[in-house]
């Protein structure tokens, strides 16, 4: 996260705080106000000189707060200046009021502490210690005017050194606990970020909900990163006729073509939480059963091959009706042995999957016709309880020494398949 962002953040949890201390202001100024006319005219407590005094002292506090909270949590006005401002007229009005009502030694001197506490609403250290430094220079006034005043008890030097040191103090600590709770949430944005990004990057391979599910997981996105021998189901499809069709079009016309066609194959792998190995030209690479464990990986990557024929076959029609090319994709599902990982340099990797069980459904789909999607004999064993085949027979493969037994995925009108009767 870049400096301006958290800048911006920071801003907004001032403002914020900002608003917040201006509505308990407003409220507890109000307090105080309803306190003095109760104590003069109910209580009786008060002396009619010092009444007026508080009266109008509260009064314009209040203003100054209305005022504040208008211009702030109303009109939306804020910069950074003004909790300085705040802070220091809080400071002055309580001072006031302390003189002129001859309150040195009475039971509002520790507004003075709420006040540095509070400032810390407004998640800046330095406002912090601002508001212990105005409440310390406005107690030292109130010590100072109580000199020579024969109508208060004096304060001690040591009382008036004591509270000033527990100004200072508490303006500190709380100063460095914003200081640390702003470290907190820079570290948690960092890591936020961080997270954000590793996602962004597992999102190229897995679903988002897959790419959560491995950066929660105790050992994180290295997951994907580890050399490992694992069992997986791999779905391979490919564009027929793609290299005369290539030839006949423009650059720009067969980008336009891939990405469309591939952000619809895509969406459809994620939605059956197929992990996507790479793209080979026009040829689109899925696996399943990495890098978490699917029992039914097998039966996935069939529903997968069949939502992805669905989707072709929806795609072709708004090809034609829009008067564009339509693509006719075979597909090839087999499962067995691989190793995975990802495989490059220290400045570029990529996750994929080798092994003879990859090559064999390369040549699989390799077989399969546009529209249709082929599937080995040890998929059809482990998913003849849920889908219906035809038997093709046996096939002759390249680096295979004899030949093996291929299957179709029957699939309806609709591209779904077929369940077994």
């Amino acid at each position: 996260m870049t400096k301006e962002k958290l800048d911006e953040f920071f801003l907004a949890e001032e403002r914020s705080g900002e608003l917040k201390i201006n509505l308990i202001r407003l409220a507890a100024i109000a307090v105080f106000f309803l306190n003095e006319l109760f104590n003069f005219h109910v209580l009786g407590v008060m002396e009619y000189r010092l009444h007026m005094r508080a009266v109008w002292l509260l009064l314009g506090w209040e203003a100054y707060v209305a005022a504040a909270w208008y211009l702030v949590n109303r009109r939306g006005v804020y910069a950074r200046w003004m909790k300085y401002v705040s802070t220091g007229a809080d400071a002055l009005f309580l001072t006031l009021i302390l003189i002129l009502v001859e309150g040195n030694n009475g039971p509002l001197v520790p507004m003075y502490y709420i006040l540095i506490v509070g400032s810390a609403l407004r998640y800046s250290r330095r406002a912090t210690l601002a508001a212990a430094g105005f409440s310390a220079a406005g107690y030292a006034a109130v010590w100072y005017y109580s000199f020579g005043n024969p109508q208060v008890a004096p304060i001690s030097a040591y009382v008036a050194v004591i509270q000033i040191l527990i100004m200072a103090l508490i303006g500190a600590f709380a100063g460095y606990v914003v200081r640390e709770m702003r470290g907190l949430v820079l570290k948690f944005a960092h890591n936020l970020v961080r997270r954000e990004l590793a996602e962004g990057a597992l999102s190229r391979y897995v679903s988002h909900q897959v790419a959560r599910k491995i950066l929660d997981s105790p050992d994180g996105g290295a997951i994907m990163s580890e050399g490992r021998r694992t069992h997986a189901a791999i779905l391979i499809s490919d564009i027929r006729g793609f290299t005369p069709m290539s030839e006949a079009m423009g650059p720009v016309e067969l980008v336009r073509l891939l990405n469309l066609y591939f952000s619809r194959m895509v969406d459809v792998v994620f939605r059956h939480d197929g992990t996507l190995d790479k793209f080979v030209g026009d040829a689109l690479i899925v696996v399943f059963n990495d890098p978490f464990e699917q029992p039914d990986a097998e039966k996935r990557a069939l529903a997968c091959a069949a939502e992805m024929q669905a989707e072709i076959a929806a795609f072709n029609r708004e090809q034609e009706a829009a008067g564009q090319r339509t693509l006719g994709v075979g597909i090839g599902v087999h499962c067995g042995p691989v190793v995975a990982g990802n495989i490059g340099s220290q400045s570029r990797m990529d996750y994929t999957v080798m092994g003879d069980t990859v090559n064999f459904t390369s040549r699989l789909q390799g077989k399969a016709p546009a529209g249709a999607v082929y599937v080995s004999a040890a998929v059809k064993t482990k998913t003849s309880g849920d889908f219906s085949y035809k038997a093709l027979g046996r096939m002759e493969f390249k680096g295979c020494s004899e030949p093996a037994e291929v299957y179709e995925l029957r699939q309806g009108a609709a591209g779904r398949p077929e369940a077994h009767d």
